[in-house]
């Protein structure tokens, strides 16, 4: 039986970063489309929920403390779980809430879809940061860099579907609906794709294993 050579191997590890390195790449530009949508979108769901947007400003705070607790919690399921599977599940629940997003009339439904986004959307950023520390290591900074600009870039294009969604429709829907759609294929682009192994400090003992 022929063994796999030692390029072969270095091939299918460099060809496994950039995989990996793109699902994280992909999934904040969908995280920074999500931040961005909201805002040019205010008066529209200010008037939907019946809202003066003195109050209306309170969805920013509820987005807010969910991304607080989404970024204390975060780290610990990316400890705990296969990457991954958490990413995916972030994306998941951002998709079904910006779907949700522009449907809900309710002013309190609204607060509670806004910290859900802002908690799945903490752990999003705590995990790709992290994921791509393990899948690079010791040479992460500049793909840390480029992680930060693709999050930009977002949140850059996020009003221009928002724009284009009202020219087309007269309604915000699928300025929200579009960028939902976008983070499906990330999702099932970071299911298929094997996790990276968690980054163990040295002499410390990885997480449910022990010494024989």
């Amino acid at each position: 039986m022929n063994l796999p050579s030692g390029n072969m191997i270095a091939s299918q590890e460099r060809a496994g970063k950039f995989r990996n390195t793109a699902i994280y790449y992909t999934a904040f530009i969908i995280l920074g489309m999500a931040a961005a949508v909201i805002g040019p979108s205010l008066g529209r769901l200010a008037q939907q929920t019946t809202t003066t947007l003195g109050f209306f400003s309170l969805i920013f705070v509820a987005r807010s403390l969910g991304y607080l607790s989404g970024s204390l919690l975060g780290g610990q399921l990316y400890d705990r779980i296969p990457g991954h599977m958490v990413m995916a599940a972030d994306l998941g629940a951002i998709a079904v809430m910006l779907v949700l997003l522009p449907l809900a009339t309710w002013f309190w439904l609204l607060l509670l879809i806004m910290f859900i986004l802002g908690l799945v959307g903490g752990a999003l950023d705590v995990g790709g940061n992290t994921l791509l520390v393990w899948v690079h290591r010791e040479k992460v900074g500049p793909f840390m860099n480029g992680l930060h600009f693709f999050f930009g870039l977002g949140a850059f294009i996020s009003p221009v579907f928002l724009a284009q969604s009202i020219t087309w429709s007269g309604e915000i829907r699928w300025g929200f609906w579009v960028v939902a759609i976008l983070a499906l294929p990330v999702l099932l682009a970071a299911l298929i794709q094997a996790s990276p192994k968690r980054l163990v400090e040295p002499g410390k003992k990885a997480a449910g294993k022990t010494n024989l």
